[in-house]
């Protein structure tokens, strides 16, 4: 009888691990809704900027925080998980880019936050490039 109930236990054990671990491993697939620049555009620019971001898919690694789609970080940095999301904490995601090293000699910083600890399945996101912000939600798949 006690070894049934030892058995039961490990396995329900067991089972709320490995839930625990596929839920944890989720990867986002995010959707732009909105960017904002700090500094002064053109409505042209505007536009066109709106055209080729808005309404447009990216995804993230949760293991890794590698992006594709749209929204990326630099190819010539590795992001760094600063927080991998909890019920309650956001996804953390850093990078930058000095001088040098990729192309062009300016400087660049990455940060991406997604809400994971909302109770809906679609999560907000903020995501900085430098002085843009764009703006949308993620869904665990």
């Amino acid at each position: 009888m006690k070894t049934t109930q030892a058995l039961r236990f490990l396995v329900s054990v067991t089972l709320c691990l490995i839930g625990s671990i596929a839920y944890a491993a989720s990867d986002y697939r995010c959707v732009v809704a909105r960017r904002i620049s700090a500094g002064q555009e053109s409505v042209d620019v505007q536009k066109m900027q709106e055209n080729t971001y808005i309404g447009k898919e990216f995804t993230v690694e949760r293991q890794t925080g590698l992006m594709a789609g749209i929204l990326k970080f630099s190819s010539f940095t590795k992001p760094q998980i600063i927080d991998s999301g909890s019920k309650d904490n956001s996804f953390k995601v850093i990078s930058s880019m000095r001088a040098g090293e990729g192309m062009g000699s300016g400087t660049s910083i990455y940060a991406l936050t997604i809400n994971e600890y909302e109770r809906s399945d679609k999560k907000a996101f903020v995501f900085l490039v430098s002085d843009i912000v764009y703006l949308g939600t993620c869904k665990h798949f």
